[in-house]
């Protein structure tokens, strides 16, 4: 069994020069055992995540442990999941919980919006918040116990602007989660499509509890009807900023003549999801919805993590489910290096271990705010065949 394909070797060497050094001081950490919380979604509107994000974690804790088993070392890490039922509530009750077991370094929160809620609390308490799929501009926060392994939505809303305007549309017309997420990633993209001559509509804002669309697609639908008037159906696209409830938008938009005559186009990862199901996945096919994948080719050990995920659950894996299985091995050498899990000592040395370890998607260098430097992003473009939905790449920007 191939263990890790890009082990960083400076860190790992590192990592045992700092164990031996604490052998000869005061502790042998290489018998201890680190604890690390995660902070997931398993449950509500980001439950297809937080489950891929589980099954990277505890892939990633095999792989470590049989490492250090098979150089004979009797160190290991040991993963707690706390379900934060993509709820900020239940976020800081979750984090709190695992604070209690005297856990200081944690996985998550995987929303930006739940994140946001916990990320003052984690500082001002020394926990170190490693997250693998935020991406709001507004927690591109430097000096602080919080990391992202994802790079913010600025990024990519230049890219799909660009994306855009090269497929020739010039109307966009939002439909966007009312949270943290949804503002960043609209005033992103707004400043971006706008400013080579585009113009961008009053998004069309839905509660994240919402299940009933109806009202939402009505006003929606209201707003394509009088673009396409003043510019055509070519011209202007739908743009959709959802978690996994894209999945139920895009089924209750099937059908609607006025909705599937324009281009849609999502940005989150998510919208995988959307393979599993069949009306949303015809929708899909008929609007040429486009939605971006984070990396350009993944690694070996990642295919066979989606492969798992598969087979475990059914649904198509998060592609940032990936930064989940390389978050622990990051924190396993900054661990190792540092010799503890003190959020000072972290704060300090995650950004180096960082920058010289190359993860699934490439080099995970960070950013002054902590956050993923740059990462390639995949456009995709939902296909049907025979009676199954596949993504196939649409453009590497």
């Amino acid at each position: 069994m191939m263990v890790r394909p890009a082990v960083l070797i400076f860190a790992v060497m590192l990592a045992y020069i700092s164990a031996a050094q604490c052998i000869s001081t005061s502790q042998d950490y290489s018998e201890r055992v680190l604890t690390v919380g995660a902070l997931l979604p398993l449950h509500g509107d980001s439950d297809n995540h937080g489950i891929s994000a589980q099954i990277a974690l505890n892939i990633a804790e095999t792989d470590i442990n049989k490492l250090f088993s098979d150089l004979g070392r009797t160190f290991r890490v040991r993963v707690v999941v706390s379900d934060t039922h993509t709820n900020s509530d239940s976020t800081l009750n979750a984090l709190k919980e695992l604070q209690a077991q005297g856990i200081r370094i944690m996985v998550g929160p995987e929303e930006s919006q739940s994140l946001a809620d916990v990320r003052e609390y984690a500082n001002e308490n020394g926990i170190t918040l490693i997250s693998g799929a935020s991406t709001a501009p507004a927690l591109a926060i430097g000096n602080d116990t919080t990391f992202r392994l994802a790079p913010d939505d600025a990024t990519l809303a230049h890219l799909l602007a660009v994306m855009m305007q090269r497929d020739g549309i010039e109307v966009l017309i939002p439909l966007a989660r009312r949270d943290l997420w949804g503002d960043g990633m609209l005033n992103a993209t707004k400043s971006e499509f706008e400013r080579v001559d585009g113009m961008m509509l009053e998004a069309v804002r839905y509660d994240p509890q919402t299940t009933n669309f109806s009202s939402d697609l009505k006003l929606l639908r209201s707003k394509v009807r009088s673009a396409v008037k003043g510019k055509g159906a070519d011209d202007v696209a739908v743009y959709v900023s959802a978690f996994d409830e894209i999945v139920t938008i895009l089924s209750q938009a099937a059908g609607d003549p006025v909705l599937s005559e324009v281009r849609w186009y999502g940005n989150d990862l998510s919208a995988m999801a959307i393979s599993q199901n069949q009306t949303a996945g015809e929708f899909a096919v008929a609007t040429h919805f486009l939605s971006p994948v984070v990396g350009g080719v993944s690694g070996p050990k990642f295919e066979q993590i989606k492969k798992d995920i598969f087979n475990e659950t059914g649904r198509e894996a998060s592609s940032f489910a990936a930064n989940n299985y390389d978050a622990l091995w990051l924190i396993t050498y900054t661990y190792l290096l540092t010799g503890s899990d003190d959020a000072g000592a972290f704060k300090l040395a995650f950004p180096i271990v960082a920058g010289r370890y190359r993860g699934e998607f490439g080099w995970m260098k960070l950013n002054e705010a902590g956050d993923l430097d740059e990462v390639p992003f995949t456009i995709a473009n939902l296909k049907k065949d025979n009676e199954t939905f596949k993504w196939v790449p649409y453009a590497i920007l």
